[in-house]
């Protein structure tokens, strides 16, 4: 545990020094305040400690950065239960940081999780001891009596040897065909997870891993929430953490658990069964796996027909190979796969055509389906029905396949664009997520825009017929080649602008068009990520001897989704998204263009270098977080700003901002946007996708806003990124500065994600 050399807070996820990088003079008094001569090196202090030691000198008594801290694991207590530590108490002795180094308190304390593990820990060493056997007093010798026949002498028994006596005390029995996981719930049950949050294991998963792994899961471990949904069971016994011993309470909970009755998959009783366990195979609750069922004309068709059901959505859902499911419901796998057959048979005759297809509803219901958003910006929202048009969204998914002995095939299910082999399902979706059709597969080699022109050029077929003049189609760059025909049919064709040639960024009403296109496009990635996540049989390469059947599973799953799978709904605060997109919508960026004609990337004079000194931070806006939502019109770019930011706390420990407080030659751009005063602030930000990439990023801010709006007092922004120009949102570098200076720096413990990754490559030095 990474903890603060000074006041032992725990300094994972904030800001922190390392001791190799503090000058000298600093070094001095530090180890003037620990009383300890040579200082190690590769420990750390918190950011509050490093402030006191710069105001500080050699005659400054010690200052802790935080005093009200865990003896145990180093968090605050401001907000925390806690317990206070009596010097001579029978838990002072389990926490050893107390006595690591001079910690300047007379008083100490610990959180309720550490209070309760360490009493824990005591109580099992306190019944450790009782369970020592004593050896019982030998009596003293009684009176001889009168002889008499002397009995046959009964042999005394053998010594207990010295490994039977230290397994007696300790009270732990070594099974070689079982194993277990350790007893805590401190960490993941999988060797060297560091995810985060922990859960407890549910019965049926233990049961499962008795019965199949001969693997014991203790009351008290815990799982990751990745793990617990990774399906990776069969990897825990192969562990190196995993323990052949057991103690004797873990025996006998053994025991209880095997008299158990459990009906775990007895699906043709699926109404006995835990709503829990009937999600986590199948992907349904029990009463949406009864309605599913009443809705299949299964009963006469196979001998099991809740429970070939069950195997078929659990094969949709895990992926796994027929082999152990059949295995798994104890039936031969010939009969499993027949059943398998019959029941997809079921669903494409009887359900799927309900659920999918341009025959499941009409175009007046696709036009009842347009959200807020994409029905403002480019429908007609004061219209009604009859006026108003439909708004279909539509791209193209992969499938990746196994490579193909047939030639021919794998030539055309080779892409050169992902290099791996894949079919391309084609989407037709509605703003709020409901599936229109799914239609394919095709070959890897054909373009979205391929596909859309086969789809669009037959005046007389399926889609012509089905859309009217005037519908809107939102796309991506993807189908540049097929909008003229688009155009030709009267659709309004909405998609993301290209770069002109020549130039390497997009001009302001280029990305602002983008953005309003993106503000609407998301919608089909996340039903895109739906068939991912919930059905892993899409996940993984599709076995070529099953390509036969692979789009009947495939408009099987998106059936399921738009029967089962709640719709999107409009935002809470998709009024004022709508209100600042239309505002901003045909404003120039007077910054960009302020930037560009004074050549300021390439001036570093009248900027300086900003620190906790200047008093511009005082009255940046202080924004919250719904209210960069806004800013930004949506999510996206707001939690992408903490990925840079821990790009650049990883590397520096700060980012590079700068300030030009007196504006030269901009009168004409101050009286543009408005504002009193203002001043410039310069960013450096790290490409995500480009180690030798960095973008300027400015942020224009009024020293006296009219209004109380923090909104308002952000007077412009640019980047030289791609969209850096565009008004209506902004890119993710300008949101990663406002993020930072207007929300983050006055939160606690703001950490970079995924900061267990930091340690997992191995470094070269050069």
């Amino acid at each position: 545990m990474l903890r603060c050399l000074n006041c032992g807070l725990r300094v994972q996820r904030i800001q922190r020094h390392v001791v190799t990088t503090l000058p000298q003079e600093l070094l001095i008094i530090l180890s003037i305040w620990l009383r300890i001569e040579y200082l190690p090196m590769e420990d750390v202090i918190c950011h509050a400690c490093y402030v006191f030691l710069q105001n500080a000198d050699v005659n400054t008594p010690r200052i802790l950065g935080h005093t009200n801290i865990c003896a145990g694991c180093g968090c605050s207590l401001n907000e925390a239960r806690l317990h206070s530590l009596e010097e001579n108490g029978p838990l002072y002795d389990f926490f050893p940081w107390i006595r690591s180094v001079q910690n300047g308190r007379d008083s100490y304390a610990v959180c309720h999780n550490c209070w309760r593990r360490a009493s824990r820990q005591f109580e099992q060493d306190s019944q450790r001891e009782m369970a020592i056997p004593q050896l019982p007093p030998v009596p003293a010798p009684a009176p001889a009596p009168a002889p008499a026949p002397a009995p046959a002498p009964v042999p005394a028994p053998a010594p207990a040897s010295a490994s039977q006596l230290g397994q007696r005390s300790v009270g732990m029995v070594n099974l070689p065909h079982y194993k277990r996981a350790a007893s805590t719930s401190r960490h993941c049950i999988y060797s060297d997870c560091g995810y985060v949050p922990m859960h407890l294991i549910p019965t049926f998963i233990k049961n499962m891993l008795i019965v199949d792994y001969n693997y014991y899961v203790p009351r008290y471990s815990r799982v990751c929430h990745h793990h617990l949904y990774s399906n990776t069971w069969r990897e825990l016994p192969e562990q190196s953490s995993s323990i052949s011993s057991f103690s004797i309470n873990q025996i006998e909970d053994l025991v209880n658990m095997a008299k158990q009755k459990t009906v775990t998959f007895n699906f043709e009783c699926v109404e006995e069964m835990p709503n829990h366990i009937c999600h986590y195979w199948t992907g349904l609750e029990v009463s949406e796996f009864i309605i599913l069922f009443n809705e299949l004309p299964l009963a006469n068709q196979v001998p099991s027909p809740k429970s070939a059901l069950a195997i078929f959505l659990i094969k949709m859902r895990t992926g796994d190979s027929n082999k152990r499911l059949s295995s798994l419901f104890n039936i031969p796998r010939s009969t499993m796969e027949r059943h398998m057959n019959i029941v997809r048979l079921c669903f494409m005759e009887h359900f799927v055509p309900l659920h999918i297809g341009l025959q499941h509803l009409n175009r007046e219901d696709v036009i009842r389906r347009n959200l807020s958003i994409p029905n403002a910006l480019f429908g007609n929202p004061n219209g009604s029905d009859q006026t108003r048009p439909a708004i279909t969204i539509c791209d193209g998914t992969y499938i990746y396949i196994e490579k193909s002995s047939n030639y021919f095939y794998q030539k055309e299910t080779y892409s050169l664009h992902k290099y791996v082999n894949l079919v391309k399902p084609f989407l037709c979706v509605c703003t709020d997520g409901h599936i229109i059709d799914v239609i394919g597969p095709y070959a890897a080699t054909q373009t979205d825009a391929e596909i859309m022109k086969d789809l669009f050029t037959d005046e007389s077929g399926p889609m012509r017929s089905f859309y009217r003049e005037g519908d809107v189609f939102i796309l991506d760059r993807g189908f540049r080649d097929a909008i003229p025909l688009l155009e030709a049919c009267n659709y309004n064709v909405q998609k993301p602008e290209s770069l002109n040639e020549g130039e390497r960024q997009l001009t302001t009403i280029q990305a602002n068009k983008s953005r309003l296109v993106t503000l609407c496009r998301w919608v089909v990635e996340v039903v895109n990520g739906r068939f991912k996540r919930d059905f892993k049989l899409f996940r993984q390469d599709y076995f070529n001897r099953a390509h036969a059947h692979l789009m009947s599973d495939f408009k099987i799953a998106a059936s399921l989704i738009n029967r089962f799978h709640p719709t999107l709904q409009d935002r809470p605060d998709a009024s004022l998204i709508i209100e600042r997109a239309l505002r901003y919508q045909h404003t120039p960026n007077y910054l960009a263009e302020f930037v560009t004609n004074y050549n300021l990337n390439r001036r570093s004079v009248m900027f300086r270098r900003i620190d906790g000194r200047f008093p511009q931070l005082n009255i940046f806006p202080v924004f919250s977080y719904s209210e960069l939502i806004i800013f930004a019109l949506g999510p996206y770019q707001v939690k992408q700003a903490r990925s840079y930011y821990g790009e650049h706390v990883r590397q520096n420990g700060l980012y590079e901002i700068e300030i030009c407080p007196e504006l030269e030659h901009s009168e004409e751009m101050v009286a543009a946007v408005g504002g009193y005063r203002p001043y410039l602030l310069r960013g450096r930000i790290q490409s995500r996708h480009i180690g030798r990439r960095k973008y300027f990023t400015y942020i224009l801010i009024d020293t006296q806003p009219s209004s109380s709006n923090c909104l308002d007092a952000i007077l412009g922004y640019c980047c030289n990124c791609l969209v850096g120009n565009r008004t209506v949102g902004c890119c993710c570098h300008v949101m990663a500065i406002i993020w930072y200076l207007g929300w983050a720096r006055h939160q606690d413990n703001i950490s970079p994600p995924a900061s267990f990754l930091d340690n997992i490559l191995l470094v070269i030095e050069e």
